[in-house]
């Protein structure tokens, strides 16, 4: 059976439970391990998954050993592992149960879970990789979002107290002031005879 790990507080992660013997429908399987009812019919189609039986209203039933399934297969998934993968690896776990199986033939089915690890490794490492770069990703346009927008080109923002100094008298230049004294805010403009 598939074994989770503990989480950091020690604790054992909370997991499926169904009593030895019994068997649960496929929608309390698909709750129990947090899957759709599709998706858990796409699995069984998949030749990943088979019912113990069926309700004499023809409901799928499964067991102890689907949930375990159903698990690994949910674990795998974000992992990135075909629907190929996922069947060796559920082959090989199978063929393990077996309490016949030749030590020589254990041994080999053994190696090549540790394969499997190593593997599963460089995956997590890569999803981790990937994981990094999409967080730098939402920092990024958070840091766009709470940032000030620009003053748009050609004004200046002259307030005291900024850095930048106000305007004085002093400033402004003969060419500034119109002809009737007022001192004009921009650049001199061009007069038309309609402003005359």
């Amino acid at each position: 059976m598939f074994t989770a790990r503990r989480d950091p507080d020690g604790s054992a992660p909370e997991a499926p439970t169904v009593a030895a013997g019994s068997v649960l429908q496929i929608g309390d399987v698909a709750r129990q391990v947090g899957l759709s009812l599709r998706t858990v019919r796409f699995y069984e189609e998949a030749g990943l998954l088979t019912p113990v039986g069926r309700t004499q209203g023809g409901f799928r039933l499964y067991d102890e050993d689907a949930l375990d399934r159903l698990l690994l297969i949910k674990r795998m998934k974000p992992l990135g592992f075909t629907l190929e993968e996922m069947r060796s690896l559920l082959g090989v776990r199978d063929e393990l149960r077996l309490p016949d199986l030749a030590p020589d033939r254990r041994h080999e089915l053994q190696e090549r879970l540790r394969t499997w690890a190593v593997l599963a490794e460089g995956k997590l490492a890569d999803l981790r990789a990937r994981a990094g770069i999409a967080a730098d990703f939402v920092a990024g346009l958070h840091d766009d979002a709470a940032r000030e927008p620009d003053p748009p080109a050609g004004t200046a923002d002259t307030t005291p107290g900024d850095g930048a100094s106000a305007v004085t008298s002093d400033d402004v230049s003969q060419d500034d002031v119109s002809q009737d004294g007022e001192t004009r805010a921009g650049p001199p403009t061009e007069t038309t005879s309609d402003t005359i």
